[in-house]
């Protein structure tokens, strides 16, 4: 594993959980106490709040979303975040140019690209102290492939050997290719479970989306939890409903995601003080910020 050189509010912490011994194991499982227990590892201020910027929309029905849904109108959001630290911020996705809007867009019209709000990320990006993802996607990783500020960037863009396997090998459109020199450049990392990314962090693998998915479990110095499942729903609903999305155009592990939603699922019913964040659901982000439980704003 590449360690990352940044100051000790970013050291890494590997933990190594037991392979399961038998050949029925589900396709993914994970244990919030143990999670729990990562996100303690590394000694610190925890993070004070978590903000979110939508500075995309792409309009598709919500049967696309949630599997079974009627074709009704959805606003998938597109989106970054920010995890506000006394000291400084960590950028949670990298947002994407309007160019690789369009093409996630398929030639849509009237998907809206808001260029005020993106350029807030790209300055966002530049202030943070490290850049980490959810997932390898275009609308989430384009940001730190293709931008002017990538020499900026690049020392404190911090990908994990799945993500940089995909974007090496099979990406999702062939403009976010990149080579094994190039990916060098980043700050690479492998973990077998969970891995304490910071004070009251815990990044949790989740393959399923996509080979490189995480979902990040995040605990603020208030003692509110969140967990960040980037786009193992599109929609809460699908959370709510075991359901999982009905879009031709992406390629999943549905095992894998059915055994995430469940337990995200259980999650709802069992754990008051957690706040499930999905990345694209508009809905819940609105509520969420009027709310007061996310920021609507970058600082």
């Amino acid at each position: 594993m590449r360690r990352l050189a940044l100051p000790a509010l970013f050291l890494f912490v590997l933990v190594i959980a037991p392979r399961a011994q038998q050949s029925s194991a589900p396709a993914w499982s994970a244990n919030l106490s143990d999670i729990r227990r990562v996100a303690t590892l590394i000694p610190g201020r925890k993070p004070l709040r978590i903000n979110v910027l939508k500075f995309a929309e792409s309009h598709r029905t919500k049967n696309f979303s949630v599997k079974g849904e009627p074709a009704t109108p959805s606003v998938q959001a597109r989106t970054v975040f920010q995890v506000v630290y006394p000291d400084g911020y960590v950028m949670v996705d990298a947002g994407m140019d309007e160019p690789m809007h369009k093409q996630i867009g398929r030639g849509a019209e009237g998907e809206p690209y808001f260029a005020e709000q993106a350029q807030q990320v790209d300055n966002a990006l530049r202030g943070a102290r490290s850049i980490v993802f959810t997932h390898e996607h275009g609308d989430h990783i384009t940001g730190v492939i293709r931008t002017p500020y990538l020499a900026e960037l690049v020392p404190k863009t911090v990908l994990t050997r799945a993500q940089v396997n995909t974007l090496e090998t099979r990406p999702q459109f062939p403009d976010l290719k990149i080579t094994e020199e190039q990916a060098a450049r980043y700050h690479i990392i492998d973990y077998d479970k969970y891995m304490a990314f910071a004070p009251g962090w815990t990044l949790i693998k989740a393959a399923g989306h996509t080979p490189g998915s995480q979902m990040m479990f995040i605990t603020l110095d208030s003692g509110r939890e969140y967990l960040l499942i980037g786009d193992a729903a599109w929609h809460m609903d699908g959370v709510r409903k075991v359901a999982g999305k009905d879009a031709p155009w992406i390629v999943e592990d549905t095992a894998a995601v059915t055994d995430q939603l469940r337990w995200l699922n259980g999650l709802l019913t069992t754990e008051k003080n957690l706040v499930i964040v999905a990345s694209h659901d508009d809905d819940e982000h609105k509520e969420l910020i009027a709310k007061k439980l996310l920021g609507g704003r970058l600082e």
